[in-house]
């Protein structure tokens, strides 16, 4: 595989949420509130995703902190019978040159779901609309793995959601990602917050547990949205990923000081490396086979929080190399 620099140590990174509601929906927090909340955390970047109402406004924004510009689409007729619901999260990705993108404040009727296509329609009209389309809290959503491999044009799958996990003990959506990477998607992965209200400040908290950290030349609306459909970026609930490149045919990573770093792959079983007297590990390398359908890493502290890569795809580049 050729080399490649997917994250770079010595390059600008920027913290943020991209999944949280305000009481233009169902949040408890004004939209300045859920600002402060973030920008004093030091955080760069989140995203107001509030359900069925569009944000677009850089009204908020100054050179420190920007919001980007989304919302939550919700399908939840389903839910009724099967216990299974659909929310999509949208983007605002102006490279799309959308010809009437929603404007600040526009309200986006829910469907009624009828079948998947109508699950297909809305994120079609989503990307039609110039939005990057996530799948949000597949796991609390219920979504079954074999529609998640159906559905087209989605970018990512929020693989943790925190006031999910916290609450409900259904944040993690893993086990769905690896589903659709093993069958050939490419896609990548969320991890965000979703919080809605209840105290900022306290160890158990809707806020500040799940984020991503975007590699980014500068802090605006479309430099982020272009590297994360880069995959310039990393997912976490809590350990940082300083640096991950491709060298010689190693998949080389440093971290913050965990207990494991994992290399996931498919077909071949992956690479778990860690110390073993119990001391934290900044490192590790994976030898790539070249017939991986992805490999992915996974930094595990000892609390058992996690930082998320997201995946490589050694047989799809291989075969590029082989047609050119």
């Amino acid at each position: 595989m050729r080399d490649a620099m997917i994250l770079n140590a010595g390059r600008q990174k920027y913290k943020g949420n991209i999944h949280s509601h305000s009481i233009r929906s169902d949040g408890e927090y004004t939209v300045e509130q859920m600002r402060e909340a973030y920008r004093t955390k030091d955080y760069d970047f989140m995203c107001l995703s509030d359900h069925e109402i569009y944000f677009q406004s850089d009204a908020y924004d100054t050179e420190a902190f920007i919001m980007l510009d989304g919302y939550e689409m919700a399908c939840e007729m389903e839910r009724e019978t099967t216990w299974q619901q659909y929310h999509l999260h949208g983007l605002l990705d102006r490279s799309l040159l959308a010809e009437m993108p929603f404007q600040h404040d526009e309200v986006h009727a829910k469907p009624d779901y009828e079948s998947l296509d109508t699950i297909q329609r809305l994120i079609d009209e989503m990307r039609s609309k110039g939005n990057l389309v996530i799948m949000n809290h597949p796991e609390w959503s219920k979504n079954r793995e074999e529609d998640l491999l159906k559905l087209e044009g989605y970018a990512a799958i929020e693989i943790y959601n925190h006031q999910s996990e916290i609450q409900e003990a259904v944040g993690y959506g893993v086990s769905y990602w690896d589903y659709v990477l093993k069958w050939g998607k490419r896609v990548n992965a969320i991890a965000a917050d979703d919080a809605h209200g209840g105290p900022t400040d306290m160890a158990v908290s809707e806020f500040y547990g799940g984020w991503i950290v975007v590699e980014s030349e500068r802090l605006g609306q479309q430099a982020i949205i272009d590297a994360i459909k880069a995959g310039q970026y990393y997912s976490s609930n809590g350990p940082k990923i300083y640096d991950l490149r491709i060298e010689n045919n190693r998949l080389k990573v440093v971290c913050s000081p965990v207990r494991s770093i994992r290399f996931i792959t498919f077909p071949n079983n992956g690479l778990a490396e860690m110390d073993p007297t119990g001391v934290n590990i900044t490192e590790a390398e994976y030898f790539i086979q070249n017939d991986e359908q992805y490999v992915r890493v996974e930094c595990v502290d000892a609390c058992g929080k996690v930082a998320w890569s997201n995946p490589i795809y050694p047989k799809y580049e291989l075969q590029l190399q082989e047609e050119l």
